[in-house]
């Protein structure tokens, strides 16, 4: 039985939910290994006997096989748990998903992600600062996720789509259905450029009971969920619940206080979250994650041996840059005389949070040296 049939089959053994199944696959690193050795499972305290038997009996057999003939008629990417390109922070939660449908772009989820969620019924307010926020996270290589709904959702993927870090969407159905219909634009977009993934077989419908599930997917790839905009009650605080059980940071934009949509976004602010008005403070406060993701700027070729007499100290060559905004924020620093932030955002004329991601993501390849009152050097590696 190879991978993908081993865990089509623990997906549809009676009994055996993804808990369950991230003990099994915990245990035998692979699905093929755990179907191979389902006799002992109980002895193991890995599953009750009635689970064991379910299997040995096959009852999985027919649901596997109908699920594996769509995704063979589909021809999408399918990412078993036990598979390289499964994503490493989803993987850890306690409820994996145990196989994942994918289209687009899935080397974006081995890099930093960032979810940014929130109401669809949403104000103007909020669906501009969820487009900015997301268009500054993405431009410092952070894949943006959200969950394609309308409102802050679409937003988000839209802010992210054209820059670096892209955006992910998870679905609430089949990876062969468009949800709702209307952002079938946007779906196509993630789906060449981004990246789409859901859990659930193709043809699934999009019932309520799906969204909580799809939910923890969103949290769980993600080293931070950013609430935009959110009513109490929302699915947005599920989100942002989930995230907090999970181990993520949650973040949350304030807003207008006689606005109901904005009330469970304060909520969670009283509860802790962290305060973000633009995508550098998300940027500041994931730092130190974000670093362990940072591309390795190559060394510099060796210099020639200096001539006998004096020279004077030159600039050495320019190192590879992240970007394009990197590389003009790096032309304007000094190996030695420190500049403040506010100067190199006059003189690009930027906005605060573009010229702050530009320096964010030099600091983590090593290219820039952060001085105390936000003063910056250039360093040559």
């Amino acid at each position: 039985m190879d991978e993908v049939a081993a865990t089509l089959a623990l997906r549809h053994t009676r009994g055996l939910g993804p808990r369950t199944a991230r003990r099994l696959l915990v245990a035998y690193g692979t699905a093929a290994k755990a179907a191979a050795a389902w006799q002992e499972w109980p002895a193991r305290g890995l599953t009750s006997a009635a689970v064991a038997q379910a299997f040995g009996a096959r009852s999985w057999q027919q649901g596997a096989e109908a699920e594996a003939r769509a995704a063979e008629r589909l021809q999408a990417h399918i990412l078993p748990w036990s598979h390289p390109g499964y994503p490493r922070l989803l993987r850890q939660i306690p409820d994996p998903p145990m196989l994942l449908y994918g289209r687009g772009r899935l080397e974006l989820l081995a890099g930093p992600c960032v979810a940014v969620v929130g109401a669809r019924q949403s104000s103007r307010y909020g669906l501009e600062m969820a487009t900015t926020l997301a268009r500054d996270l993405a431009r410092a290589g952070v894949c943006v996720v959200s969950g394609l709904a309308v409102g802050i959702d679409r937003a988000a993927h839209e802010g992210a789509l054209s820059e670096v870090g892209g955006s992910c969407a998870v679905l609430g159905t089949g990876i062969d259905l468009i949800y709702p219909a209307a952002h079938q634009d946007v779906w196509c977009r993630l789906a060449e450029s981004g990246v789409v993934v859901t859990e659930f077989p193709p043809g699934t419908r999009p019932e309520g009971r799906n969204f909580p599930f799809r939910n923890r997917i969103i949290s769980g790839l993600s080293l931070g969920v950013v609430v935009v905009e959110a009513a109490l009650k929302s699915g947005s605080l599920v989100t942002a619940s989930l995230a907090a059980a999970q181990g993520r940071e949650v973040f949350a934009v304030p807003g207008p206080a006689t606005v109901p949509t904005f009330h469970g976004s304060h909520q969670l602010l009283r509860d802790g979250a962290i305060l973000v008005q633009n995508g550098a403070d998300v940027l500041q406060a994931l730092a130190g994650v974000l670093r362990h993701y940072a591309p390795t700027a190559p060394a510099p070729p060796k210099p020639l041996p200096p001539d006998p007499a004096p020279i004077p100290e030159v600039r050495p060559p320019e190192p590879v840059f992240p970007d394009e905004d990197s590389s003009c924020v790096w032309r304007l620093l000094d190996l030695r005389e420190p500049r403040h932030v506010d100067a190199i955002t006059q003189t690009l004329g930027w906005d605060a949070g573009r010229v702050s991601a530009a320096l964010l993501l030099l600091e983590m390849a090593g290219l820039v040296r952060q001085h105390p009152g936000m003063y910056y050097t250039a360093t040559s590696a």
